[in-house]
């Protein structure tokens, strides 16, 4: 059980470490993505219908990729709050156990 919560403790520091350039990589292709769509509502023409859609895609992806890391995260959470801590009495417990008998 110790190595399945460590596991899930490694896992959530990856993601928590990839969250930063999620954000970044999403606030970028919003920015690409809002500005295609200011320069086609003022009528300049700079991309093609297909880039368009590829940027409003890519958006969607950006966006989507952030909110499973953070559900991600917060599933690990709750598994690793109903996982049972080594704490000092299953310690003691087990040392008692392992102790000879003095009878």
């Amino acid at each position: 059980m110790a190595r399945d919560r460590s596991e899930l403790e490694q896992r959530r520091e990856e993601l928590t470490r990839s969250l930063p350039g999620l954000s970044d990589n999403r606030a970028n292709t919003y920015r690409r993505n809002s500005d295609a769509l200011a320069l086609d509502r003022s009528g300049v023409k700079h991309q093609e219908p297909e880039e368009r859609a590829q940027l409003g895609e890519a958006e969607t992806a950006a966006d989507a990729a952030i909110r499973d890391a953070q559900r991600e995260i917060r599933d690990i959470d709750a598994q690793i709050a109903v996982m049972p801590r080594r704490g000092l009495a299953a310690r003691v417990l087990s040392g008692l156990r392992r102790a000879p008998a003095d009878r």
